[in-house]
């Protein structure tokens, strides 16, 4: 009985089923990539808050009551 022998193409056929599946791959890893991305994006942003600022006045016990603008600091008379 003759040893059976390879079709034509196999070997051709073998590589190109490697490359999908190297593809294939690839895809899922950037899909995957690109999950989490925009997973953490999200929740970054929701994670933030929205609360308004609010400027407190200042106390300098050394200065209270002092004028700390820039012109009198400067000695500059307006």
């Amino acid at each position: 009985m003759p040893d059976p022998a390879m079709p034509d193409g196999f070997m051709d056929g073998v590589w190109m089923q490697a490359g999908q599946l190297e593809e294939k791959a690839s895809r899922r890893t950037r899909l995957t990539l690109f999950a989490a991305m925009a997973f953490v994006g999200l929740g970054a942003g929701f994670g933030a808050t929205q609360t308004p600022a609010r400027a407190e006045t200042a106390n300098y016990r050394l200065v209270e009551g002092a004028d700390l603008s820039p012109a009198s600091l400067l000695h500059v008379e307006p």
